[in-house]
């Protein structure tokens, strides 16, 4: 372990154990996810193949209280000798972040996803929180309801802004349970300590070091973009052949202006949406059709953030890479985020 005086110091307490639970499996289509905490809040990131990317976000404002301190930076000599022979001058260096944190200061390591939920789980009381879509699918649990066109659009760049009557969060009262987290710098454990009901028990769950992160920047020119509540995505997806590779994804700026297709074994099916009908909003660059191709099984991991949000945002860039954000409301003007990305397969002009 790094010398105590480069240890970045996070802890941070929430209310209810179930908000971080949701939030993680919303993104869990693999065990191990590389966490980052920072002064903001908490992000998980899942990739594969650079294929499928997953993160999420718990919000510094989600919690009671929170701290991170910054590690101290190293200092890192450089060697200044040219090739006439001037001398080295050990005043001269630069800084750097220590190993174990990102070059923004956060600290990074890997962790598994289901020892996490179990931990979080511990009392039996994390795994009740989240959104019904409603209905049922052939891919199990919940699907989409039965059709309309309600609820606000979802803007992610505007952060924490309340939405409609749909997007507020559930009022039943349930039992919950506490949980503090504390992570004292690389090599450590990242510790939970749940209370409930008076009764406190503390979990350590060891850290990995963590893999490389595949840096993908989706914010190439995007081409065109759709807001929808989530359940009708949901519902369309459900709808599909699972024999299916692939599933296409089409908009048009004629009706129906998003379309998504399945050709499998069994059928060919097409789920249309129109403006005004079902989508919030729909918007493209082009005057023409956009259709892009993804590998099927990958599109359907966000089935289970689908069913754990109220919308939906789709986004295709140039380069047809699709990203789908989706916003999870906790309580009133108090919301959560998560996406996921996917590479094309196909893109037809």
């Amino acid at each position: 372990m790094a010398h105590s005086n480069i240890q970045g110091r996070f802890s941070g307490r929430l209310q209810d154990a179930r908000h971080l639970a949701t939030m993680i499996k919303t993104v869990n289509f693999k065990d191990t996810a590389i966490c980052n905490i920072g002064p903001d809040g908490i992000f998980f990131n899942l990739e594969e193949s650079r294929c499928i990317f997953s993160r999420c976000l718990v919000p510094k404002s989600l919690f009671d209280d929170y701290k991170y301190v910054y590690p101290a930076k190293e200092q890192e000599h450089l060697d200044l000798r040219s090739q006439q022979g001037s001398q080295f001058d050990p005043s001269e260096y630069t800084e750097k972040w220590p190993e174990g944190y990102d070059n923004e200061g956060r600290a990074i390591f890997g962790i598994s996803l289901s020892t996490l939920l179990n931990c979080l789980n511990m009392f039996g009381t994390a795994g009740g929180f989240g959104i019904s879509s409603g209905g049922s699918g052939r891919y199990g649990g919940s699907a989409g309801g039965n059709g309309g066109a309600s609820g606000s659009k979802y803007n992610p760049s505007q952060s924490m802004q309340a939405g409609g009557k749909d997007n507020q969060a559930p009022t039943s009262i349930v039992a919950v349970t506490a949980v503090r987290m504390s992570y004292n710098g690389p090599g450590s454990k990242l510790y939970l300590t749940l209370e409930d009901h008076g009764v406190i028990t503390t979990c350590g769950i060891p850290t990995l070091d963590p893999e490389v992160p595949v840096v993908h920047d989706f914010n190439e020119e995007i081409i065109s973009t759709v807001s929808m509540k989530s359940k009708w995505l949901d519902e369309g997806l459900r709808d599909l052949d699972a024999t299916s590779p692939s599933v296409i994804l089409r908009l048009s700026p004629d009706t129906p202006n998003f379309r998504i297709s399945s050709l499998g074994t069994v059928e060919a099916l097409d789920i249309n949406y129109s403006l005004g009908d079902v989508l919030d909003s729909c918007q493209l660059a082009y005057e023409h059709d956009i259709q892009v191709s993804y590998n099927f099984t990958h599109v359907l991991h966000m089935l289970r953030a689908c069913a754990l949000s109220t919308s939906a945002y789709i986004a295709i860039n140039q380069e047809g890479f699709l990203r789908v954000q989706f916003l999870h409301p906790v309580t009133e003007n108090r919301y959560m985020y998560s996406e996921y990305t996917f590479s094309p397969l196909e893109t037809y002009e």
